[in-house]
């Protein structure tokens, strides 16, 4: 049985394409901000606003697909694709975070100077960006308005530490070694964190049992549905780290009403994001 999983994907793509543009546009005054300031703070976050552009657009584009049904090739739709994409988006990103850590790191011991009062203007106008664009997510219902949002917030408080920055730099002339510190900062949160992204990322794809499904509650859930015996059989694995995918085997007592106990096996499911489930009676 397919769950139907359309509902809230419109809006929820009007608001990602809303933020995708927003995100964009930014892009390019965070580029022309880095280069015009010297400051690696500013271009390091400049990778990080990037990716998150990159993201967005997948977001928006999977929220589009996921209105489609699916094809006779993909019959499970095309949600898997969005695991590739964060896969190779981590791996991008990383490789970017390095690249950074490698122009930083001899700054360190040779600091250039950067210009304050433009980074000072660029960091504002980084906040109000990245705030409208949470203000537009905070209401969002899909999974990949909640996970843009978090990462949005998380631009909110860079932008912030850059603006400290820059106040600091503005008053402490003889603190320029804090840029390439900051931007070694935020290479190193990229790195962690897209680490991490990419390892839930490959888990997914070798079919992992996902991680907020509990086994045993739910094996116990069902036994004790009436006319249950044993559950014979039992695999499940997540489409894109959010809907998954439920076969189940279960032996039941002659003479049941199977009917009944299918609606009560789809009932628990769903409380699981189960959004597929093939169930058979011995």
């Amino acid at each position: 049985m397919r769950i139907d999983t359309h509902h809230h994907h419109k809006k929820a793509g009007e608001n990602l394409a809303f933020v995708f543009f927003m995100n964009l546009i930014f892009n390019i005054v965070v580029i022309i901000g880095a280069l015009a300031t010297n400051s690696m703070a500013i271009l390091a976050d400049f990778i990080h606003d990037f990716s998150d552009t990159i993201s967005i657009a997948l977001a928006w584009f999977l929220e589009r697909v996921a209105q489609k049904d699916s094809t006779d090739k993909y019959s499970y739709g095309y949600q898997r694709f969005s695991i590739l994409g964060a896969v190779i988006i981590s791996v991008f990103v990383i490789i970017m975070a390095f690249v950074i850590l490698s122009e930083a790191i001899p700054r360190l011991f040779s600091p250039e100077g950067v210009d304050a009062g433009g980074m000072l203007v660029v960091a504002i106008v980084g906040i109000v960006f990245k705030s409208i664009s949470v203000y537009k997510l905070h209401r969002g219902e899909t999974f990949n308005e909640k996970a843009i949002l978090f990462h949005q917030l998380g631009d909110v408080f860079e932008w912030i530490a850059i603006l400290i920055l820059s106040i600091v730099l503005i008053f402490w002339d003889g603190a320029p070694y804090l840029d390439p510190f900051v931007s070694i900062g935020i290479a190193l949160w990229l790195i962690f964190n897209l680490g991490r992204n990419l390892y839930k990322s490959v888990e997914v794809l070798l079919q992992k049992t996902p991680d907020y499904f509990d086994v045993d509650e739910f094996k116990e859930a069902i036994s004790n549905i009436d006319g249950i015996n044993e559950i014979d059989d039992f695999h499940i694995w997540s489409l894109d780290g959010i809907d998954s995918v439920m076969t189940l085997k279960v032996n039941v007592d002659f003479g049941q009403n199977l009917d009944e106990i299918k609606k009560q096996i789809y009932s628990i499911s769903k409380r699981y994001h189960v959004v597929d489930i093939t169930v058979e009676f011995e």
